[in-house]
């Protein structure tokens, strides 16, 4: 006689993602510890942007989640997050290994009428084999000033221009970058 055993098989959830990057800092500037995390997309290659605000009883309300913030790199290219000596919040990317065009981005985020916008766009890039295509492309995307210098060190140019382009909720940020940069 065989003996029957039902087996229960339970739908696991797949566990949250460990954090690439994760921080604490008063990012709101409310005098509260709030955090930071990159976490990877759940359709991997890109990471995420998650802030929770503190509250003072102790407790954390998620602010924001910005989708597919930045590229994810292999291993030396992860993105990473850093505060600014005025409290805005850094999401820094890169290619360092892929190919000959390298590229360093940094999205400066800050706390703006109640809510965690693009303030910040910086971009800087060389081609390994054509060593005068070089260049940085620096914007205040809340006075919608910017600077782009172009070619190798020594004998570069530097162009300071104005944008229309401003910064919003970084949530909303569709990847679009300042059309003065000449990027794309």
């Amino acid at each position: 006689m065989r003996l029957l055993i039902p087996i229960l098989v339970l739908a696991a959830s797949p566990a949250p993602a460990a954090p690439i990057a994760s921080l604490s800092a008063d990012l709101n500037g409310d005098g509260l510890s709030d955090r930071a995390q990159l976490v990877e997309s759940p359709e991997g290659g890109d990471a995420d942007l998650v802030i929770y605000t503190a509250r003072p009883d102790g407790g954390a309300d998620r602010a924001v989640r910005a989708e597919k913030l930045v590229w994810v790199g292999g291993i030396g290219q992860k993105p990473g997050l850093r505060v600014t000596e005025g409290g805005s919040l850094q999401v820094t990317s890169m290619n360092e290994s892929i190919g000959r065009d390298r590229w360093y981005q940094t999205l400066t985020i800050a706390w703006r009428d109640g809510g965690f916008a693009l303030a910040g766009f910086t971009y800087s890039w060389y081609d390994t084999l054509d060593l005068a295509n070089a260049g940085t492309c620096d914007v205040n995307l809340l006075t919608g000033r910017g600077e782009l210098t172009r070619g190798p060190e020594g004998g570069a140019t530097t162009t300071r221009f104005r944008t229309a382009m401003r910064g919003g909720p970084i949530a909303a940020w569709d990847h679009t970058i300042p059309a003065e940069c000449g990027l794309w």
